[in-house]
């Protein structure tokens, strides 16, 4: 048996502090052990009557209930701690929480962007379809000036009337206006009346294409040569 001392004692008190003399359950110490040791220990016996003041004031104390919020919070960490209670259970309900996670992901993200994606679509449509018909343009070339084209003096229509004379090569000096400005002759400094005749002939009766660079009308040169041909029958 333990030895009855005022600690074994104090500690019964404050197990059972509403019972006058109380006994500790399952103690080794002797029935009315505690309560001979009250009868003679005056600091025992005015530690059991603290006891039971402050036993009584506690129950007399107003009961505070828990907010509303720390309930909630309470409740969510209990449902948390069961359902990974549930998850690590076995393969099969780990798989499926995970599955069910996925699949509330997906939804938290795609459903707040379904909406405007959908309406922006249909807007994009619509507005094409109101200025489609105002795409169509037909480009006018008419006055267009083509880069990087060029040609040399041609004849647009040759003199009617024939030439008898000699071969003459005669260089001439064409405008931008397609008029003959000018004329030489490289081999001849000295041209006879027959060859000026015929060089009048080709100027004054002919028209001429004048040259053109980078798609506009230049004044150039161009050597022509005068030839026969005697056919006889």
């Amino acid at each position: 048996m333990d030895e009855l001392n005022c600690k074994i004692v104090r500690q019964a008190l404050w197990s059972l502090p509403e019972q006058p003399a109380p006994e500790m359950p399952g103690s080794r110490i002797p029935p009315g052990g505690i309560a001979s040791h009250l009868s003679v220990c005056r600091d025992c016996d005015q530690h059991y009557g603290d006891a039971q003041s402050l036993h009584a004031g506690l129950k007399n104390l107003p009961v505070r209930h828990a907010p509303s919020l720390l309930t909630t919070r309470l409740r969510v960490i209990a449902s948390r701690e069961r359902a990974r209670q549930i998850t690590h259970r076995d393969f099969g309900s780990w798989l499926a929480h995970h599955a069910s996670r996925a699949r509330l992901f997906f939804d938290n993200l795609l459903k707040p962007f379904a909406v405007p994606a959908a309406g922006g679509i249909l807007a994009s449509f619509l507005c094409f379809g109101i200025i489609v018909d105002t795409l169509h343009y037909v480009p006018d070339w008419q006055e267009d000036l083509p880069i990087g084209f060029s040609s040399e003096i041609a004849i647009g229509e040759l003199s009617p009337f024939c030439f008898t004379g000699q071969d003459v090569m005669v260089q001439l000096t064409v405008d931008s206006d397609g008029n003959v400005t000018d004329y030489s002759m490289p081999q001849n400094s000295h041209p006879s009346s027959e060859e000026l005749q015929e060089i009048g002939n080709l100027v004054l009766y002919s028209t001429f294409t004048p040259a053109m660079r980078l798609g506009r009308p230049i004044s150039s040169k161009r050597l022509f040569y005068i030839g026969h041909i005697s056919v006889r029958g």
